[in-house]
């Protein structure tokens, strides 16, 4: 599983015919067409049908027929690919990229590494590992600028980090 990137999470289903409900990691206009997902869990299915929907998408695969089996799979996260996600534009990323880079002050002062990612649709957050402390950084201009392949800098509100 080390070339699946994390795409999304089932939150629900759509209608009686297995359509899945699915909360994007990122923006979901990039997985409109992806052919193959894998459900954690359940392996790899070949996509039917995917059409945007506000923060996500709706997921239709083969072999989930109906309402009774798309709901068993509410809460399992969704995977793709990496070679199947589509190029990026320069300076975007995917949320993924952002683990293990270090987090810096603009003065250049290491505040510590992302450890994840949580997109809540609304507000993106940023966790941060600064020595055994946890801190979540919202993924907001202007106080951070992202530099895809290089480093994180926040200009941090007093008492963030």
């Amino acid at each position: 599983m080390s070339d699946l990137i994390e795409i999304g999470r089932v939150t629900g289903t759509f209608g009686v015919n297995g359509t899945l409900k699915v909360i994007a990691a990122g923006d979901p206009q990039r997985l409109l067409g992806l052919e193959t997902v894998t459900l954690e869990g359940s392996g790899t299915l070949r996509v039917r049908r995917i059409d945007p929907n506000g923060p996500g998408v709706l997921l239709q695969l083969m072999g989930i027929a109906d309402r009774s089996a798309a709901e068993e799979l509410r809460g399992k996260r969704v995977y793709a690919r990496e070679a199947d996600l589509p190029p990026l534009e320069e300076g975007e990323y995917y949320y993924h990229d952002l683990i293990g880079l270090p987090v810096r002050s603009p003065a250049g002062e290491e505040l510590g590494r992302v450890e994840a990612v949580q997109d809540l649709g609304y507000q993106d957050l940023l966790e941060v590992r600064r020595g055994l402390k946890l801190v979540l950084v919202p993924l907001q201009a202007p106080y951070v600028e992202v530099r895809p392949g290089e480093a994180i800098v926040v200009d941090a509100p007093e008492g963030l980090l």
